[in-house]
């Protein structure tokens, strides 16, 4: 959903979104994945109140946070807030304001670095996996006989430990 904004009408909030060089990079990316088996919404939830942001928009977060080499949450939060297009393209349920540029008040979308650090520690390992394995699936289907041959060269390995070994003998 694009907000209406005072300073920018949802056509020019679109063209924004298109050519905005990090939401295209990003929008690539995550196009690569399989978001079929993410669910949207917690089907045991009926507690009152707000709907919670969707999980997808926390694993595209969380993949930014990597992808961006941002080691705390704090910096993927600044990050967030820094860019309000990819927060557009990330999904977050937006806090309107027609009163900020781009008609929603980004730093109270974006969930606190408390929160994402709490969304990252109740992740489930078999969501990751299931959203990955869409993806390997694909590749296998799409580049025969991928994965059938892994190769290592630890010629390297063995040589840094003769070299920084002090119970190996140098002659």
């Amino acid at each position: 959903m694009i907000p209406d904004s005072a300073l920018f009408d949802q056509f020019t909030l679109a063209r924004l979104l298109e050519h905005d060089a990090l939401v295209r990079r990003y929008r690539q990316f995550f196009a690569l994945l399989d978001w079929s088996t993410v669910q949207e919404r917690d089907a045991t939830r009926h507690a009152p109140g707000p709907s919670p942001h969707p999980m997808s928009a926390y694993l595209k977060a969380f993949l930014i946070r990597i992808g961006e080499g941002k080691c705390f949450m704090t910096q993927l939060r600044t990050f967030l807030v820094e860019h309000p297009l990819l927060v557009l393209e990330l999904g977050f349920h937006l806090v309107l304001d027609p009163r900020q540029p781009y008609g929603f008040d980004v730093a109270r979308t974006v969930p606190s670095a408390r929160w994402l650090r709490e969304q990252l520690r109740r992740l489930d390992p078999v969501l990751l996996q299931t959203l990955l394995q869409g993806t390997v699936t694909a590749l296998h289907a799409e580049i025969p006989g991928l994965g059938e041959t892994v190769a290592f060269d630890v010629k390297h390995l063995y040589a840094w430990v003769k070299e920084n070994n002090p119970r190996k003998s140098r002659p």
